[in-house]
Formats: structure tokens, C-alpha cells, sequence
């Protein structure tokens, strides 16, 4: 193993921009304490995340990943301000529930589900 590799697996978590990249985009979007509604955690654990002190484990995870994905494919057809407004507007896909509240009620899919179909179709 090389040096350089050596190190880079010595680095703190987050060092190489992974979650705490991952965090400062959805922060474009959402505020920490949203995120950490979302993906069900305390706000403490978002800011750690973002700061690179400490990475996501287990469900909240998978479901930060998720909202990441979910971030990325409205921001591929709206604006920053768009992407807020879906987020926090009712979507008739999703029963007049707002995005953002059927995410963090653990309906991730339908919201998956959502962004994909706005991406792909606008």
C-alpha cells in the first residue's frame, strides 16, 4: 500500500468531502434542523456531519442518501428557490402532502418516486 494511500484512509471522516459535501448540498436547500427531521436525527449530528466530524451510520444513513438523491434530481430541472418550493409545497402525487413531510414520515420511495418523475419529465 502506498503512502498516499495510507493516508488517505487515516483521514478524518469526511475529510475527503463525502458526507460533509453530501450535507452542505442538501443545505442549499434545507436548513439542518429540516434535515435532521428528515432523516431522523438531532440537529447536533447534521452540523457534526457537515463539519466532517463524524459520518452517518445505519438508517439516518440511507435516508440522508436518499434526500441527497431526492436534492439532486429537482435540482436538475428547478432552481435553488424551485427545489425549496417542492420540497415544502403539497404535491398532488403525494395526496396534497408536502414533500418534505412525507420524507421525514418515513415514506422515503414516494418522494424518490417524485423527484425522479419531475426530473424525467419536467
Amino acid at each position: 500500500m502506498s503512502s498516499t494511500t495510507k493516508a488517505a484512509k487515516r483521514r478524518a471522516p469526511g475529510e475527503n468531502g463525502g458526507y460533509a459535501r453530501i450535507v452542505k448540498e442538501i443545505g442549499r436547500a434545507l436548513s439542518a434542523r429540516e434535515v435532521a427531521e428528515a432523516v431522523g436525527v438531532g440537529e447536533r449530528s447534521v452540523q457534526n456531519w457537515r463539519a466532517g466530524a463524524a459520518r452517518p451510520r445505519g438508517a439516518a444513513r440511507e435516508a440522508l442518501l436518499d434526500l441527497h438523491y431526492v436534492i439532486a434530481a429537482l435540482s436538475d430541472v428547478y432552481t435553488e428557490e424551485g427545489v425549496e418550493v417542492v420540497l415544502r409545497g403539497r404535491a398532488r402525487a403525494l395526496d396534497d402532502r408536502r414533500p418534505l413531510e412525507v420524507f421525514a414520515a418515513g415514506e422515503r420511495e414516494a418522494v424518490v418516486r417524485l423527484a425522479g418523475q419531475l426530473r424525467d419529465y419536467g
